[in-house]
């Protein structure tokens, strides 16, 4: 039988948070360019059969997080600190239903994006990201979202 690796943060997520547990939330991609979350349907779905909007919103927030988490974790790694991470404010345009299974991605903020967010938490010891996500189904998108990550000490 061959071992199958489960990615670090789905194992953080079904750990430390459950709502990701019960929404079965796996990681399908982390590279250098996204971070790609799923989700199967029948455990988010609404009464039309259709992807729960909560569900829908929390998966992209996950994402968005995950993106956060990875980036610090390998901070971490180099200096040994323990940082908080906190979603301060979001923003979600549902454009269409979703039918089947879910599925987040949160592209990686730009390296000069991330330079000013490191500046700023190594000065201040807090700093705010920017992270948008989608939630598509095929080749469209369902939903655009947006949200700012604080982290601090």
């Amino acid at each position: 039988m061959k071992s199958v690796k489960v990615p670090v943060f789905e194992l953080f997520l079904h750990e430390m948070i459950p709502l990701a547990k019960s929404m079965g939330v796996t990681v399908e991609v982390s590279d250098e360019q996204r971070l790609v979350l799923a989700a199967p349907k029948e455990q988010n779905k609404n009464s039309l059969n259709t992807a729960f909007g909560g569900s829908l919103v929390a998966l992209a927030t996950l994402a968005g997080y995950g993106v956060v988490w990875e980036m610090m974790r390998s901070e971490n790694d180099a200096h040994k600190t323990e940082w908080r991470i906190v979603v301060k404010d979001s923003a979600a345009a549902y454009r269409r239903p979703v039918i089947g299974d879910l599925r987040a991605i949160c592209e990686r903020p730009a390296k000069a994006a991330i330079e000013e967010f490191k500046a700023a938490l190594k000065r201040y010891g807090k700093a705010k990201l920017h992270v948008r996500a989608r939630i598509v189904e095929g080749e469209s998108t369902a939903v655009d979202f947006k949200a700012a990550f604080v982290v601090t000490r």
